[in-house]
C-alpha cells in the first residue's frame, strides 16, 4: 500500500471550516480500552520511579563512590545518549510489531537494568547499568503512543495520553518518598533492586491482559513508512527542534532538583523525601488537565487549535523559572516549581498528541521515535553543559536559560502551525485521510 505525503496545508479564509466527524472504529468505544490505559499509566508509574532513583540518591552516591558533579553529569549522559538511539529503534519496532511485545519486552528489560543499578560498585558500573537503562526506557512510550493511537479516537487521545504521560510523573513523585524511606531502612542498593522487581511483575500483567483490535481498519495495520517518506513529512524538522529545546528543561527537574535543594537550601535527605514529591504531583496534574482541557475544546477550535490554546499560556509561564535561584526560601522554591511542573506537563502531553494529529498513523510511532530521540537529545547536550555550569557558576545561570526554552518553542511553533491551528472545527490528520 502507498503511503501518501501530505501537502502543506494552506492559510485559509476566514470563514470557518465546518466541523469534520471522524469516523470512529468499534473498538475506539469499547471500554477494555480504559484498562488498557490504566496499564499504560502503570508501566509509565515504573519507567519514572525507575529514573528518578538515582536522582533521589545522586549526593548519596556521589559520596559513598566518590563521583564529582561532573562524574555525575556523565552518569546522566550515558542514560541519554542510549535514550536518544533506542527511542528512533524503538518507534520503528513498534510501527513494525504493534504495542503489545514491545512493550512488555522493553520494560522487562529496564527492570532488570534498574536492579542491577543496586550492584554498581563504582563510576564504570553504575554508567553501564544507566546506559541499559535508557536503552529500553524508550519503548514505553512509542509502545504507549501506539496503542493509545488503535484504541481511542482523535478526541479522546490527549486524555489517554495525559493519563499515561501522568503515570510517568506520578512514578516520579512516589520515587522520592520511597527510595528516601528504602535507603535510610536497607541501604541505598535496596531502593533499585525492589522498584526492578516491581517493573518485571508489571512486565509480566500487560503480556498476559493486552490485546491489539482485530477491526482495525486496513490503515492502522500498514507496514512502517519509510524514512524517506518520514523525513518529507510537513512540521517534522519543527516537532524535533522545539521538542529538544524544552524536554531539556523537563531534564534539569528530574536529574537536578533534588541536588539542588539540598546543596542550595540544605534540605536533607529525609526532607526531600518528605516535600519534593509535590513537584511531582503538580506536574501529575499538568499532564492530565492539559490533555482534559484540550479534548474539551476539539470541537470548537479543532485539533492542533485545541493544543495550542493550551500550550501558548503554559510556555510563557515557564519564563518564571529564571526566579527560583532568587528565593530564599525552600518552600517557595518548591511552590514555584511544582507550578512550573504542571505547566510544563500541559505542553508535553499537547505537544506529544500533536504526533498523532498531524501525522498518518502508519508512521506516528516512527516520528514519536525521532522526537524522543531528539528530546533525548536536548537532555544529553544540556546535561553535561549544566554540570559544568553548576560546578563554574552555580544554579543561577543553569535555571535563565531553561526559563528561556518554552517561549521560543511555542513561538516557533505557533509561527510554521499557524494554517493549521486557523482550522476551525478540524480534525487535522482524520480529515486529509492520513
Amino acid at each position: 500500500m502507498l503511503i501518501s505525503v501530505p501537502r502543506p496545508i494552506p492559510v485559509l479564509p476566514a470563514t470557518p471550516l465546518p466541523a469534520v466527524v471522524a469516523v470512529e472504529s468499534e473498538h475506539t468505544r469499547r471500554p477494555i480500552r480504559w484498562v488498557y490505559a490504566s496499564l499504560l499509566l502503570l508501566a509509565s508509574v515504573i519507567n519514572y520511579v525507575d529514573r528518578q532513583t538515582l536522582s533521589v540518591l545522586a549526593v548519596t552516591i556521589q559520596k559513598d563512590m566518590g563521583l564529582s558533579d561532573v562524574r555525575y553529569g556523565t552518569v546522566v549522559q550515558c542514560f541519554l545518549l542510549t535514550y536518544m538511539v533506542m527511542y528512533v529503534v524503538s518507534g520503528r519496532l513498534v510501527d513494525r510489531f504493534g504495542a503489545k511485545w514491545p512493550q512488555g519486552i522493553f520494560l522487562f528489560c529496564w527492570s532488570i537494568a534498574n536492579a542491577l543499578t543496586g550492584m554498581a560498585t563504582g563510576f564504570a558500573s553504575l554508567a553501564a547499568c544507566r546506559a541499559a537503562l535508557g536503552a529500553a526506557e524508550p519503548g514505553n512510550y512509542t509502545a504507549s503512543l501506539r496503542a493509545v493511537g488503535d484504541w481511542f479516537s482523535a478526541k479522546q487521545r490527549a486524555v489517554a495520553v495525559g493519563l499515561y504521560s501522568m503515570g510517568g510523573t506520578l512514578g516520579a513523585a512516589i520515587a522520592v518518598p520511597v527510595t528516601a524511606t528504602l535507603t535510610m531502612r536497607y541501604g541505598w542498593r535496596s531502593a533499585f533492586v525492589v522498584t526492578g522487581a516491581m517493573g518485571a511483575v508489571i512486565a509480566l500483567i500487560w503480556l498476559v491482559v493486552y490485546r491489539d483490535p482485530k477491526d482495525a481498519v486496513p490503515a492502522e495495520r500498514v507496514p512502517a513508512a519509510p524514512w524517506s517518506v518520514v523525513l518529507r513529512q510537513p512540521y517534522i524538522f519543527e516537532m524535533l527542534g522545539t521538542r529538544m529545546m524544552t524536554d531539556s528543561v523537563w531534564f534539569f527537574f528530574l536529574f537536578w532538583a533534588s541536588k539542588y535543594m539540598q546543596e542550595s537550601h540544605g534540605l536533607s535527605l529525609k526532607e526531600i523525601g518528605t516535600t519534593l514529591w509535590v513537584l511531582y504531583v503538580g506536574a501529575d496534574i499538568g499532564s492530565f488537565a492539559g490533555g482534559w482541557l484540550s479534548s474539551f475544546m476539539v470541537p470548537q477550535r479543532g485539533t492542533v487549535g485545541a493544543r495550542f490554546a493550551v500550550m501558548m499560556p503554559a510556555a510563557a509561564c515557564m519564563l518564571s523559572l529564571s526566579v527560583v535561584p532568587s528565593l530564599s526560601g525552600a518552600g517557595m522554591a518548591i511552590a514555584l516549581l511544582t507550578l512550573l511542573a504542571l505547566c510544563h506537563m500541559a505542553w508535553m502531553t499537547n505537544v506529544t498528541t500533536l504526533a498523532l494529529d498531524l501525522f498518518p498513523k502508519a508512521m506516528a510511532t516512527t516520528v514519536q521515535g525521532m522526537i524522543g530521540a531528539a528530546s533525548a537529545a536536548g537532555g544529553l547536550i544540556s546535561a553535561g553543559l549544566i554540570a559544568r555550569t553548576i560546578h563554574a557558576y552555580g544554579y543561577r545561570p543553569a535555571f535563565l536559560v531553561m526559563a528561556l526554552m518554552h517561549p521560543i518553542a511555542a513561538i516557533i511553533l505557533y509561527i510554521r502551525l499557524r494554517p493549521a491551528v486557523g482550522r476551525a472545527g478540524l480534525v487535522l490528520g482524520e480529515s486529509q485521510g492520513l
